[in-house]
């Protein structure tokens, strides 16, 4: 299947979230790893 959005495999800007434990991640602390990237928008 193509990718229709041509995002796969490319270098995003670094950013930081907490995760379930309360703890900050930095994306950039997977780097080497596959990560999947899901943003939900708030329809409210």
């Amino acid at each position: 299947m193509k990718d229709k959005f041509q995002l796969v495999g490319t270098k995003i800007q670094e950013f930081k979230l907490p995760n379930s434990r309360g703890e900050t991640l930095n994306i950039r602390d997977l780097e080497g790893k596959n990560v999947v990237v899901v943003l939900f928008r708030d329809i409210h």
